[in-house]
């Protein structure tokens, strides 16, 4: 007997620290999605019209304005996240400034900022899940190319990737497309005031689109390039055409 309940509590034990370390996770995603994308406070010098931009349109909607964060890292575009309507996250990839015009970056930030509402945290801890979910298929293919196991695009680490792939996005993707559906578009040209601008950002980030974030695109303008068929689940867009004749109707 003294067997079986020092086996009790150790699984009681297990499950508590189990519970905290979710709890702490949970209670922590917003800091836990920047480090994935690796992302850092924006100093004052860093990407002066674009922190302006978002000071105006975070005013002139009415919500507390975003902590800035840049990262270096190639996004399908800028996206924010948050533990509530007054502690949000902007994180802006540096190549947004270059690739796109200055009116245009005014639509993609709006697209974010109208995103501040009573789902962001939701959506914030949505985000790290699906991209924890989704990570290993990756891992494993950059792991065999460190490890001298293969290229990253070699077939065998490149078919393992897709089969770990095919296990965890059905359930992450499942997760995106349970989140209440907003339109964000027509939200983000009532507040920019330029359906052009947000049609040509589209068009332009699709043009320079990136791959390896498929569950991230449902916090962006754009849906993330695909390499696998798995990775059309996340898909929460519809196509640029019909997205532009949409906006061209408001």
């Amino acid at each position: 007997m003294g067997i079986i309940y020092d086996k009790a509590r150790v699984l009681i034990g297990l499950f508590i620290l189990s519970v905290i370390i979710v709890w702490f996770i949970i209670i922590n995603a917003n800091k836990f999605v920047l480090l994935l994308y690796k992302a850092r406070p924006a100093l004052s010098g860093d990407l002066p019209e674009i922190q302006e931009k978002i000071r105006t349109l975070s005013a002139r909607y009415g919500v507390t304005v975003p902590s800035i964060y840049i990262t270096e890292v190639e996004l399908p575009g800028s996206f924010i996240i948050g533990r509530d309507m007054h502690r949000t996250i902007i994180v802006v990839p540096k190549r947004l400034s270059t690739l796109l015009k200055s009116d245009e970056v005014e639509a993609v930030l709006a697209h974010n900022i109208v995103q501040i509402d009573n789902n962001i945290r939701k959506r914030t801890i949505v985000a790290l899940i699906t991209a924890i979910m989704t990570m290993p298929s990756l891992a494993i293919r950059w792991g065999a190319a460190f490890t001298g196991f293969g290229d990253y695009n070699d077939p065998a680490p490149k078919l393992f990737g897709l089969f770990i792939m095919g296990l965890t996005a059905p359930p992450a993707a499942a997760l995106i497309q349970s989140l209440s559906k907003e339109d964000y578009d027509t939200k983000a040209i009532t507040l920019s005031k330029n359906s052009d601008a947000l049609i040509c950002a589209i068009k332009r980030l699709e043009s320079n689109n990136v791959t390896g974030y498929s569950s991230l695109g449902f916090l962006c303008l754009i849906d993330p390039q695909k390499e696998t068929f798995f990775e059309y689940l996340f898909n929460v867009h519809s196509s640029q055409k019909i997205r532009a004749q949409k906006l061209r109707r408001k």
